[in-house]
């Protein structure tokens, strides 16, 4: 019942009978306390009215806080399992391209280790000629011809006193036995390039010979007797020969002096070693 209902009541039966002012006064006390109850239960209600509002917005606030986590948590799974396929396809490429080069590079060793064998029996060979060219021509070595390796090459130089004489271009009888002992050692060893350069002075041709316009003459045409004479009277197969002049433009002494001179007029025979067999393992992919 509510309060002021009570308060009617109270004053109602104070008015149809006759109470004592005590039992009047407790009778008020109980309607202010009933009142002032009232009024605090109202406030409480408002305040709980409010409340309830706001826990209905923030009921709305949390649901929509919900669906933009559903949202994101889809779209991170969709990134991660993204991540973690890409990763795997990365990871299996990496793992596919190292297996490659792991291959390549066991055989490059490989390669590499035959190139070695390969280049260790080019220098056994060109070793091993050169002492047989240096055996077989020791009774010329005071007659002018010299035997030595520089840079994996055998150089056989033939001083231009033991083949020509003076200003001509054919082997003189000397040197026609010089180049003979020379083809037995070549053929010997059948797989090496024969290069054979002619070099002059730098003392500018004079000569009355109309077939030799210059040094560049001399030095060509000197090379071409030695190639003619070891391949016809020699044996030695034309196809490892390269004959050419270097006229006065390689001096093995650039002094003006007669005796650099003498030195500087000669024939080199250069051996170098085949490099096919090594060019096509090069060549291999």
């Amino acid at each position: 019942m509510k309060p002021r209902l009570i308060s009617l009541l109270v004053i109602s039966v104070l008015i149809s009978s006759c109470v004592s002012q005590r039992k009047y006064n407790d009778m008020y006390a109980l309607w202010v306390f009933a009142d002032g109850q009232y009024q605090l239960m109202k406030q409480q209600a408002a305040a709980n009215n409010k409340n309830c509002d706001q826990l209905v917005v923030d009921a709305i606030v949390l649901k929509q806080a919900v669906i933009r986590l559903k949202r994101d948590s889809i779209i991170v799974d969709s990134a991660f399992r993204y991540y973690v396929d890409t990763t795997e396809k990365v990871k299996a490429s990496l793992t596919k391209e190292i297996q490659g080069q792991t291959s390549r590079l066991s055989q490059s060793t490989a390669k590499v280790f035959e190139l070695e064998n390969m280049l260790r029996r080019k220098d056994s060979i060109m070793n091993s000629t050169r002492e047989r060219l240096a055996a077989a021509l020791i009774g010329f070595k005071d007659k002018g011809i010299s035997v030595q390796t520089i840079g994996g090459k055998v150089y056989i130089s033939l001083d231009e006193r033991l083949l020509f004489q003076s200003g001509q271009i054919d082997v003189n009888p000397a040197g026609r036995q010089a180049l003979l002992e020379v083809a037995v050692a070549l053929n010997i060893d059948t797989t090496t390039i024969l290069t054979v350069e002619g070099h002059t002075d730098d003392v500018v041709y004079k000569g009355k010979n109309k077939l030799l316009k210059d040094n560049w003459d001399i030095s060509v045409l000197r090379a071409t007797s030695v190639v003619r004479l070891l391949q016809q009277s020699g044996n030695v197969k034309p196809t490892r020969f390269i004959a050419a002049g270097r006229a006065e433009y390689y001096p093995v002494d650039s002094a003006k002096t007669p005796e650099a001179r003498r030195k500087n007029r000669r024939i080199e025979i250069i051996l170098t070693p085949d490099l096919d067999e090594i060019l096509k393992l090069l060549q291999v992919k």
